[in-house]
């Protein structure tokens, strides 16, 4: 017995390997957990977006309050522009991260789905049998079948483990800095501020009389006013907007295309390796 397991430790390694793997894949408990990080990321992803959308929609209508100096047009929404382009490249941002998100969830459906778990067990003990049951000829073929199994084997943990990894580096290394929450709360509380200038500005030209509106009209105070509101509405915007941009482009593209790399040179490894 004890000759046995010397000489036969590598594979009595990979047969406990392979099926303890094998019963965590079939217990589901780590896919349920995974999903419902994957749904609340993209939840999250999308109320960020939504926040990002209004703050463009009341920016717009900004763009549009027009005041008339004598012989010069004063475009408020000019003091605005700057953080007009950032909220649309930053809504470019959150549609790339949203789309990310969307296909994280669709290849954690393929790899948790029944027909991959019966194919990877079907795979699993055929890989075990092979390990001490050896066929004339069967170097190329077993290496080959040896090698998938791995590939199966990998893809059915690592992609769930995307997610955990995700929130693990948010929640104790991201959110202290940058915390999402917050952070949109900030952008709504902007989206309000803009508004509300706005809704004044159009309030009290329907509000003032004709020799108001005269003497309005040659008072480069009140001009100077309301570009101090709206240079007021939208501070720190950009600094808030920046924070968000960089959360999301780490969460949802940058560790996914570590994870890529990490499939790719796995992979790569695993099959220019020569069968010993």
């Amino acid at each position: 017995m004890k000759n046995f397991i010397l000489k036969n430790w590598n594979r009595l390694f990979l047969l406990f390997f392979t099926i303890s793997a094998l019963f965590l894949a079939l217990s589901f408990t780590i896919d349920e957990d995974a999903k419902k990080l994957v749904d609340d990321s993209f939840k999250q992803a999308v109320i960020v977006f939504g926040s990002a959308k209004a703050l463009n929609a009341v920016i717009s209508l900004a763009q549009g309050t027009e005041l008339d100096l004598p012989f010069v047009i004063v475009a408020i929404g000019q003091v605005l522009d700057p953080i007009n382009d950032l909220v649309e490249q930053f809504s470019l941002v959150m549609l790339a991260s949203m789309t990310s998100l969307g296909i994280q969830k669709i290849l954690l459906g393929f790899v948790t789905n029944d027909i991959y778990n019966y194919t990877l067990l079907i795979f699993v003990l055929i890989f075990n049998i092979w390990l001490f049951k050896r066929f004339n000829k069967d170097e190329k073929l077993r290496d080959i079948f040896f090698k998938i199994t791995l590939v199966l084997l990998f893809l059915r943990f690592a992609i769930p483990m995307i997610s955990y990894v995700n929130d693990i580096s948010y929640n104790y290394f991201v959110k202290p800095e940058y915390n999402i929450e917050k952070l949109n709360e900030n952008i709504i509380q902007v989206k309000d501020n803009v508004s509300e200038v706005t809704q004044n500005t159009i309030k009290q030209k329907e509000d003032n009389s004709f020799l108001d509106k005269v003497i309005e009209k040659f008072d480069s105070s009140y001009y100077e006013k309301k570009i101090d509101e709206y240079s007021s509405a939208v501070d720190n915007s950009s600094e808030y907007i920046i924070d968000l941009i960089i959360v999301f482009v780490f969460q949802t593209i940058l560790l996914p295309v570590v994870f890529l790399f990490i499939l790719y040179f796995f992979i790569k490894s695993l099959f220019t390796i020569r069968n010993s």
